[in-house]
């Protein structure tokens, strides 16, 4: 399968700042979060809040969350054996590295040999090789589908190859973007200070010259914090983004990431296709999205977005049918069934909402709740027979069946096999041709829904608030979370 980044999509992104009325950063822009740094490892971060201000990788997504365009890369070509990178020209790393093919494949060689949640991704690669300055060729072991989407997130940021050899990056960071780290200015564990790198080479496609970023831990405090002027953005939940428009000030909202029920045991609790298929009709997610996300957000029919190989409009998933799921329990003859759904303490809302429904049709749920981290560490143990998240990043249908189905998936806690899906992968990892692999995704994604394995898709629905008068033009990326595209903002006066 071949795929090329344009010229004419570089040329625009160079020229993104003509539409929006500046034309060289001004301004300082200054954003309060919950999130905190604690060092500059881009390997071991949970989003970008800290790491997209000064790093940058070979392409990265659009705003939909799905179209890959060049970044550091202008073009690109893939195959089921090999991806080639055409890299940008006169660019720099903050310390005056040049960023060329030695130091892509210094960057790709660290991701591939260094244990952490992206190393995954090299798992298909044979060999990282520079062609010459500005050509870097990488030779696959099998067909990685997922390589390009996954070189397109957070996980293969470009570092420069001095900093990574002196081993000073973890807390002194030189990357190639827009905003280089000012440590002077910057205060450990409060405020993280970036400001405009002079000879970054596209200064026309940059809003903020200078950000700050304030971690403030509870919403509350980030909305007086607004409220109060001491910053202009700010993350914040339905309620007080529904406070902050009767103040007067602005809210944004964006999906970032698609949430749902997680059915992991198969084998025992979830054994009945019949039995999924009542749970799934009889799950409301828009119940969901009015009791905790503020009524905003969308339902989806399967696990992917529209864009993606094997998204098919022809699914029609299990829309909220009370009716029809109590039908389907009847004729199992009302089966006593209950189950533990495991929770953390923000989800609670919904984890309450879920078991009023199953409570509809004869189930009985109970919850356990813990903080984000101990149901991080343990939802997935095989402990829980279900859950509600996200499985995995929207990176395509390949890392959906790696995390969910295949036999060694984390999502797969019972190493529960499902042949026919199985297949449906195998034969998109053997097909030559775009038109082949997308329809073996698609029957994967059929199976799926037949099924009844995965339902209930929703948007968990982030939100921004800010102050229109100091800020504008907040734009975020779909399944992005924590953080919005910074180089996109105006600061409108300072």
């Amino acid at each position: 399968m071949a795929r090329s980044g344009l010229s004419l999509l570089v040329a625009a992104a160079l020229m993104i700042g003509a539409g929006n009325g500046w034309s060289a950063p001004s301004g300082t822009l200054r954003f309060g979060t919950n999130q905190q740094v604690d060092d500059w490892e881009t390997l071991t971060k949970a989003n970008g809040t800290y790491t997209s201000l000064v790093y940058e990788g070979l392409v990265e997504l659009a705003p939909d969350g799905v179209k890959i365009v060049p970044k550091l890369a202008t073009q690109w070509t893939e195959s089921p054996t090999k991806l080639e990178f055409t890299l940008r020209t006169g660019v720099t790393f903050h310390d005056g590295t040049p960023f060329d093919a030695a130091a892509v494949v210094k960057n790709l060689e660290r991701i591939r040999d260094t244990p952490s949640q992206w190393r995954y991704i090299m798992a298909a690669v044979d060999k990282i090789t520079a062609v010459d300055a500005t050509q870097v060729q990488i030779t696959l072991k099998q067909p990685a589908p997922n390589l390009l989407p996954n070189l397109a997130r957070r996980g293969a940021y470009m570092i420069s190859p001095q900093a990574l050899d002196s081993g000073k990056w973890k807390t002194a960071p030189v990357g190639t973007g827009p905003w280089k780290y000012e440590v002077k200015d910057s205060i450990r564990g409060l405020r993280t200070v970036v400001s405009f790198y002079e000879a970054y080479y596209a200064p026309q496609a940059v809003g903020p010259r200078r950000i700050e970023v304030t971690h403030i831990v509870d919403a509350d405090s980030l909305y007086n914090a607004l409220r109060t002027g001491q910053v202009d953005i700010v993350w914040t939940n339905p309620s007080l983004a529904t406070r902050a428009e009767a103040d007067g000030l602005k809210t944004t909202w964006f999906p970032s990431v698609l949430w749902h029920l997680q059915m992991m045991d198969t084998v025992k609790v979830f054994n009945s296709q019949k039995l999924r298929q009542a749970i799934c009709y009889a799950t409301n997610p828009q119940d969901f999205l009015d009791g905790a996300l503020g009524g905003h957000g969308k339902i989806h029919t399967h696990r992917l977005r529209a864009g993606q190989p094997g998204y098919s409009a022809d699914i029609k998933g299990y829309p909220f049918d009370l009716a029809k799921a109590k039908q389907l329990m009847a004729e199992l003859g009302n089966p006593k069934v209950e189950f533990t759904l495991a929770t953390f303490d923000t989800q609670r809302t919904i984890a309450e909402l879920f078991r009023s429904q199953m409570a509809q049709i004869g189930i009985e749920v109970k919850i356990d709740q813990m903080t984000f981290g101990q149901f991080f560490s343990t939802f997935r143990s095989g402990k829980y027979p279900a859950a509600i998240l996200t499985d995995s990043a929207d990176t395509g249908p390949y890392d959906y069946y790696l995390y969910h189905f295949a036999p060694t998936g984390a999502g797969n806690p019972l190493r529960t096999p499902f042949p026919p899906i199985d297949d449906a992968v195998r034969a998109a990892l053997a097909a030559t041709d775009p038109a082949t692999q997308d329809a073996a995704w698609r029957t994967m994604i059929k199976v799926i829904d037949e099924q009844a394995l995965d339902c209930g898709f929703f948007d968990y629905t982030a939100y921004w608030a800010y102050n229109p008068k100091k800020v504008g033009n907040i734009v975020s990326t779909i399944g992005d979370v924590a953080v919005f595209r910074y180089a996109d903002a105006r600061v409108i006066s300072r």
